[in-house]
């Protein structure tokens, strides 16, 4: 497991992948800040559904769907994922380290175990929600 380093350029980097409760999700580093998402299989209610539309209690609520999702900056893997960002009010983000001090906001640092945790509480979430569409 990769942890998070934060940077002030853009990047996408797998910090950890793998499967809660039969799901797939991604943790990845975008470089100023980190990323999660999870697979959502296809008989799901969410499968196909727009952001706005899932609601689940993951860090500034869900800010991705779409029918692929790009791993590196060559591989883009199919399927349907939501996912959520740690870049809110609050967050840390990596581009801060170039600015004056006196514009810099500070912010949480987010841990890969951190993001792992909240990643199996969605995972656990999404299947006991699950149903057809």
């Amino acid at each position: 497991m990769k942890q998070m380093s934060y940077g002030p350029k853009s990047k996408r980097e797998i910090l950890e992948s793998g499967y809660y409760f039969g799901l797939l999700f991604y943790v990845l580093n975008l470089g100023t800040y980190p990323t999660a998402y999870i697979k959502i299989p296809k008989n799901h209610k969410f499968y196909k559904k727009e952001m706005e539309e899932i609601y689940l209690d993951v860090h500034g609520g869900i800010s991705y769907s779409k029918n692929y999702l790009w791993i590196s900056e060559k591989e883009k893997v199919k399927g349907w994922f939501i996912g959520w960002d740690y870049a809110h009010s609050g967050d840390y983000l990596g581009y801060e380290a170039a600015m004056p001090a006196r514009y810099r906001f500070g912010g949480k640092k987010w841990a890969i175990h951190e993001i792992l945790k909240e990643v199996r509480a969605a995972c656990y979430e999404i299947q006991k929600l699950g149903g057809e569409k």
